[in-house]
């Protein structure tokens, strides 16, 4: 009876380093984030540049399975997986809007881009809304971006159709943070095409 007790301390100490060998072998969770244009990229512009305008955009519509902070990659044409331990450092519509916002406002640099929501009183000259339908990594190592966009003008102007943009954008390497350059680089294509819609209704 003795000797049986004796190995009680033995098995309760061998449990705990079993036990915290399986906690420590984990994998730790890494965050990711969406990167803007930066200034350097991009002229600004000469001093004779149009007068400011105010653009406002609104908050941008995703599909509830990809607006999640766990990474989701499409592996099938009906598959999709959902990394645990690779996120995003938000929710990708509020990273997806404020990318939105800093990138038209460097390619529209006498603009005033403005994210919603705004201060009462504010009155944008033209809105942008956004439903994206795709943005995700495929099997094929790119990202898929199909998008839905309006550049409303104010009150009392008439509102152009919707536009759609696709666009497949290739990742460069096999990791995650690859998928994510790749996600900042179809969001910033997509800003080029806005900010030229945005040019020719100035005009």
């Amino acid at each position: 009876m003795i000797r049986n007790l004796l190995w009680i301390p033995v098995i309760g100490g061998a449990l705990i380093v079993i036990f915290s060998g399986c906690r420590s072998i984990t994998p730790p969770v890494t965050y990711y984030t969406l990167s803007a244009i930066s200034l350097d990229q991009e002229a600004t512009g000469g001093a004779d540049a149009q007068p400011a305008m105010t653009i406002g955009i609104r908050p941008v519509e995703l599909p509830g399975y990809i607006n999640r902070t766990q990474m989701v990659r499409r592996i099938g044409p009906n598959q999709l997986k959902i990394e645990s331990f690779h996120r995003w450092a938000d929710y990708p519509d509020r990273l997806v809007q404020q990318l939105l916002g800093e990138n038209l406002q460097t390619l529209l640099p006498h603009a005033r881009v403005v994210n919603a929501p705004w201060a009462v009183g504010f009155n944008p000259d033209v809105t942008v809304s956004f439903q994206f339908l795709e943005l995700i990594g495929t099997i094929d190592k790119k990202v898929l971006l199909r998008a839905v966009w309006t550049i409303a003008p104010n009150a009392g102007s008439s509102a152009p159709p919707s536009q759609r943009t696709t666009l497949l954008e290739s990742m460069n390497g096999n990791g995650f943070d690859g998928l994510a350059a790749a996600h900042s680089r179809a969001l910033t294509a997509l800003c080029r095409q806005v900010a030229e819609s945005i040019h020719a209704f100035q005009d």
